[in-house]
């Protein structure tokens, strides 16, 4: 459930209730509502790929916007503004532990920057690609996201790095157990 911009799903708008605007406004007066920008406003500024057309390796402005940031609220804000700062070149798709050993053999090669991708919500920016002059790779990990292992007994649970809270939750139920971070930390 993640908008290019933000949390929730694209196709529900919920409007800020008027009790709540209400309350907003005596609490810390009136605003003005400043303008999104729109997704194809915020496209248009994504640079040319350094990155080579290597398999693997996805080009696409809008693959590269949606790992530009992480999902805290200065990303938000930045999003929201259209200021995307440095996008990544290309994004790696593993499919396994193979793959990401050989795109870091890769990677090393041609010395490029990687920057893993797991969840995608860095509250602490880890995801933001910083200036660099070799080429930056963001590496999804959506793709290993199996619960390896789980040892019933101490209730320790192996997943891979690519898995996100609401299908940790869903594995672990089918087997009796939660995390218990629902939904505070999906």
């Amino acid at each position: 459930m993640r908008r290019w911009n933000g949390w929730g799903d694209d196709e529900i708008e919920e409007p800020l209730p008027s009790q709540g605007a209400e309350f907003l406004a005596a609490a810390v007066g009136h605003g003005t509502a400043l303008p999104d920008a729109s997704l194809n406003s915020v496209l248009s500024q994504v640079p040319a790929s350094r990155a080579p057309q290597t398999a693997g390796l996805d080009h696409e402005p809008l693959v590269r916007v949606l790992h530009a940031r992480g999902q805290s609220l200065p990303d938000w804000v930045a999003l929201r503004a259209g200021r995307l700062g440095v996008v990544p070149d290309a994004v790696a798709h593993p499919a396994n532990s193979t793959d990401v050993a050989q795109l870091i053999r890769l990677a090393a090669e041609r010395r490029w920057t990687l920057i893993p991708y797991g969840g995608g919500t860095s509250v602490v920016g880890h995801v933001n690609p910083l200036p660099s002059e070799a080429p930056i790779v963001t590496v999804d990990l959506g793709g290993l996201n199996r619960l390896q292992s789980l040892d019933e007994a101490s209730m320790l649970a192996t997943f891979e790095a690519g898995v996100r809270g609401p299908d940790l939750e869903a594995a672990l139920r089918a087997r009796g157990f939660t995390l218990g971070h629902f939904p505070q930390s999906f």
